[in-house]
């Protein structure tokens, strides 16, 4: 292989290495495949007799990009029965552990999953759910305050040490009231100070998104047109999304050239003129260049309601250089949005070098918004990030980067994941009123 053109010893290296993993089961897996085994495992639970209310519980409850196995909560009035439907299950390899309260298996997927399901009575479900859900240091912190207050914590309840009475709860919203604290979503339950910190105030949810700034249609990559992606968003309820579409460097993606651009445009102004409760904003994803520079001048970036820019190359670059990239594109005043800014896939690469604390400074003193990208394989910028661009005051948008219109579902783990990351509605622009937005971009 070295004796082929634009081949050397590191390229021979990658690829050896690459072909060693291939078959490796990783520890973790990303959230991306363990989502879809877990709602495959929910479809069959919803179907079983003899349950009164399960729960994933867990690294995945916790919404964690990746996870090691998955555990489940199950309250029944037959455990003998549930555990019989268990051992019914597709895609079972193994059975671990078939016992009075638990069942272990293996299912065998594209990788093999281990998967604990626990049985409880209905009085346990709620300190069992909070128990198993983790984190290990949540657990810990609740498990100090609770001795600090003379009891002690366990999947069973909360016991008195002084009297031995064990008091058990119907929900874990009374669990936490008992502590006289908030109920803490499960999505923030990772370091421990959350139960300090966590003064209660309601997070984002699903209902605030009113619209998506991140898609593509047929023009470039994408597998619907305009129009279809219009109408799906339209029926969740949204009122403003943003076509964008991969610019010209981008070939691969079919990439839009300045002429197909303003095509385009005129495109969508033709479809806005059916609407009076909806509105198709005009964007672009523009790729920063390898060597800085931006894919179209600004007298083209003018013309667009929504510019996006992005890396999608020399992902290799020192950090140095990336982040003159990054800056060229932050200090650009056509540019509203860094897209998946740091360029990872969840258990397949780890992005370009970013500085991190750099990034969100640039992006405060230029206002621009940074990503937090939603397709399950990105998460891009994960929570930790997330958690210093609230604090900073950068502002967020939460969008799917849909090329189809199933991908528009995946608003709902972008939610989820910026509440991980302690993410306020107003800090994110998409939840924003059209006249609102509009004022922002126009600035």
């Amino acid at each position: 292989m070295r004796q082929l053109s634009g081949f050397g010893a590191k390229t021979e290296e990658n690829i050896l290495a690459a072909l060693a993993h291939m078959n490796a089961r990783p520890e973790r897996l990303p959230i991306a495949f363990m989502l879809e085994v877990a709602s495959d495992i929910e479809r069959q639970l919803e179907n079983f007799a003899g349950i009164i209310q399960f729960s994933r519980a867990g690294s995945l409850r916790r919404v964690c990009e990746t996870i090691k196995d998955l555990d489940f909560i199950i309250a029944a009035t037959d455990d003998a029965l549930v555990r019989k439907q268990l051992l019914q299950l597709e895609h079972i390899y193994d059975v671990v552990a078939n016992g009075e309260t638990k069942v272990s298996l293996q299912l065998q997927y594209d990788y093999v999953v281990n998967v604990d399901f626990r049985l409880v009575s209905p009085k346990h479900f709620a300190t069992t759910l909070h128990h198993f859900t983790g984190s290990k240091d949540h657990n810990v912190r609740m498990r100090q305050l609770a001795k600090e207050r003379g009891e002690k914590i366990s999947e069973y309840g909360v016991e008195n040490i002084q009297t031995g009475e064990v008091k058990t709860f119907t929900t874990e919203e009374q669990f936490f009231a008992h502590f006289h604290l908030p109920f803490i979503p499960p999505e923030m339950r990772e370091s421990g100070n959350e139960v300090d910190a966590y003064d209660g105030t309601p997070l984002l949810t699903l209902c605030d998104i009113r619209g998506d700034l991140h898609m593509h249609t047929t023009w470039s990559d994408g597998a619907f047109s305009i129009q279809q992606m219009a109408e799906a968003c339209r029926k969740k309820g949204y009122r403003y999304i943003a076509i964008t579409d991969h610019s010209q460097f981008l070939k691969v993606a079919n990439g839009l050239t300045v002429e197909r651009l303003k095509r385009q445009q005129e495109e969508i102004a033709r479809l806005n003129e059916q609407y009076d409760d909806f509105v198709i904003l005009s964007g672009i994803e523009m790729d920063i260049l390898p060597d800085g520079t931006l894919d179209f001048a600004d007298d083209v970036l003018q013309t667009v309601d929504f510019v996006i820019a992005s890396i999608h190359s020399a992902f290799s670059q020192p950090q140095e250089t990336i982040m003159k990239r990054l800056k060229e594109a932050l200090m650009n005043p056509y540019v509203h949005m860094i897209a998946h800014p740091t360029g990872r896939l969840i258990g397949e690469r780890s992005g370009y070098d970013v500085n991190i604390d750099e990034l969100l400074q640039l992006a405060k003193e230029t206002n621009t918004v940074l990503e937090l990208n939603a397709n399950p394989h990105r998460l891009d910028l994960t929570y930790t990030y997330l958690q210093k661009a609230q604090q900073l005051g950068v502002k967020i948008a939460i969008n799917t980067d849909a090329h189809n219109v199933r991908m528009l579902d995946d608003m709902e783990l972008g939610v989820a994941f910026a509440r991980k990351g302690w993410i306020r509605k107003e800090t994110v622009i998409n939840t924003w009123d059209i006249e609102q937005l509009m004022s922002f971009l126009r600035k």
